[in-house]
């Protein structure tokens, strides 16, 4: 007898909850993949730095060791917007790599003298495909057709 009432207070309790609004599970999902970007790019630099550390010059491959984990870190945040929302890959794309370049403009405002030294324009083309980056590492993040997708326990 326990059982059953226990068993339906249980379900009276998940019946009460109110469903998540899908735009704040959206923000809420496009905010941590954008914190795990922001997680990954330094994890990155460190590799680059020793890379560029054991090498004769370092000052030469320096700016594309630079750009080489710009976009790295755009490719990966498309993909782990895409993994942590699971739809939408044109949208959690370019949500992310919008606001990785929003974050790289802002960090070459208040960092003038160590900016990356290109051209306005040069610099445009590059967060604009920055920005690509992130959509096609979403689209590569999406589920494969043959593939079963994985179903996760919400809370």
């Amino acid at each position: 007898m326990q059982r059953s009432s226990h068993a339906s207070k249980r379900n009276q309790g998940k019946a009460t909850r109110e469903p998540e609004n899908t735009s704040v599970r959206f923000l809420k999902d496009i905010g941590k993949s954008f914190l795990c970007s922001l997680a990954i790019a330094p994890a990155l630099l460190l590799v680059a730095s020793l890379v560029a550390y054991f090498l004769e010059d370092p000052k030469i491959a320096i700016p594309p060791l630079g750009l080489l984990c710009s976009a790295l870190t755009a490719f990966l945040g498309g993909l782990l917007a895409i993994r942590i929302h699971r739809k939408g890959a044109l949208v959690c794309g370019f949500c992310n790599g919008a606001l990785l370049s929003l974050v790289m403009l802002l960090a070459s405002l208040f960092f003038r003298t160590e900016a990356s030294g290109y051209s306005a324009l040069l610099s445009a083309l590059l967060h604009v495909g920055f920005l690509l980056l992130s959509v096609g590492g979403a689209f590569a993040g999406l589920p494969r057709q043959g593939q079963k997708a994985r179903r996760r326990k919400r809370s």
